[in-house]
């Protein structure tokens, strides 16, 4: 009798990586493969791993170290073969798969495991992301002993989302990025065709490729026959969505939100080109009182800094839209994303940023420290700020933020904190 390999999966990466995992997990069950929950246990070890920027990279790496110890085959995925290939190889000689193929060249896959009978191709795209559970360390470990005990597991869910709510409120940029809010996730497309100047990912993810919109509506009734009451819709470059296959952003969105139900919608990423090219559409769109949260990276409040960035750079423009956003629909939480201590950045652009937040009303978002992806054009950028200077900003920004009424809370102490304003709820 055929002896049933074990596979263990992790993810160390974006979303939409985990959403990956979840399709590879399923692919591999429906080939009678058992997930395991610790690496000591398992034929394989499967890695999706980052190399969005360097010490992501360099995380990556030292996990791919840690692995290799293991008496198991690793394989290693997501971005950082095709980003780091000199590093990964002066490390790793194994077997790889890259993040642009599982879905532009599924096949490859498959030539990884030619005796699988159910194909990649096959598998449908997931909606739920991966559940990382590693009981090769203490908390994971404990999460799978409250995991096998099912009213525990319960309590502990309840209580912890009851806390997140009371605390942040359900709707809160908290709530969902620290508790990990569940909901039915939807990629609508993979890849992007922008050349940001600070993206080391783009070779990694390839070209731009929208998912068909009845796909995209199947998912989406799928989802609400569930019973599922909050959809969040993401891809690698989200407004690009339809512009490959004679459809628009503005389009399924349109689709999406006239069909009944009780249900809501986030978007992720939104950049804010898309933004300003749709805002007529978006208008409409905002008044059914669908969409309740949308994430628009602005980056910058400087149009310099903007432009080095290779951005849309007309922060007038920017302002302008987001405004009629929340004017049509008040309740609507828009956040947004910004970069401390891009290359060239004087002080006085780093303020004028603060106070662009301010006059967009941005309900929430995140700052970050730049770092650079080797490669990329803007680390040949000079001068470079010191990272000394950068603290320095973040802890103005953070004491900027308070003083206008934000809550300020950190993802990750010294490199990202989060802010959010905590006073819209439907």
């Amino acid at each position: 009798m055929k002896k049933t390999k074990k596979i263990f999966i992790h993810t160390h990466s974006c979303k939409l990586r985990y959403l990956d995992a979840t399709r590879i997990s399923k692919y591999f069950s429906r080939n009678n493969y058992k997930i395991v929950n610790k690496p000591k246990d398992a034929d394989i070890i499967f890695f999706l791993t980052c190399g969005a920027f360097d010490h992501l990279a360099d995380e990556s790496l030292r996990m791919v170290k840690e692995f290799q110890k293991y008496d198991a085959e690793l394989i290693v995925g997501g971005c950082l073969p095709e980003i780091e290939k000199e590093k990964l190889g002066s490390i790793f000689n194994g077997r790889i798969i890259n993040t642009k193929d599982l879905d532009k060249n599924p096949d490859k896959m498959d030539e990884l495991f030619p005796d699988n009978i159910v194909k990649f191709r096959n598998i449908d795209d997931a909606n739920v992301s991966y559940a990382n559970l590693n009981e090769g360390n203490f908390i994971g470990a404990l999460k799978h002993f409250i995991g096998k005990i099912g009213w525990l597991e319960k309590f502990f869910i309840t209580i912890q989302t009851q806390i997140f709510k009371c605390v942040y409120g359900k709707h809160s940029f908290f709530y969902n990025i620290l508790l990990d809010e569940p909901m039915f996730r939807m990629r609508i497309s993979w890849g992007c065709n922008s050349n940001c100047s600070y993206c080391g990912i783009k070779m990694a993810i390839g070209p731009h490729k929208s998912k068909p919109i009845e796909k995209v509506l199947q998912e989406f009734n799928s989802g609400l026959k569930e019973g599922q009451k909050h959809f969040m819709m993401n891809a690698d470059d989200i407004g690009a969505y339809g512009t490959d296959i004679g459809s628009s952003f503005a389009e399924l969105l349109d689709k999406m939100t006239k069909i009944p139900g009780d249900y809501f919608i986030s978007i992720a990423n939104l950049s804010p080109r898309w933004v300003i090219k749709y805002i007529d559409y978006l208008e409409e769109i905002m008044k059914r009182e669908k969409i309740i949260r949308i994430g628009v990276p602005v980056q910058s409040g400087s149009n310099r800094i903007l432009k080095l960035m290779n951005r849309f750079n007309d922060k007038d423009k920017i302002k302008d839209s987001l405004l009629r956003l929340k004017k049509v629909f008040p309740k609507l939480s828009i956040h947004t994303h910004i970069i401390v201590g891009f290359p060239t950045e004087t002080e006085d652009e780093f303020k004028q940023t603060l106070a662009f937040i301010k006059d967009c009303k941005f309900s929430a978002g995140q700052l970050m420290p730049f770092s650079s992806k080797s490669g990329s054009d803007a680390a040949s950028l000079e001068p470079k700020i010191p990272m000394d200077e950068i603290n320095k900003r973040l802890l103005y920004a953070r004491d900027f933020f308070r003083k206008e009424g934000y809550s300020v809370n950190y993802k990750s102490r010294g490199r990202t904190f989060l802010f959010d304003k905590l006073d819209y709820q439907l």
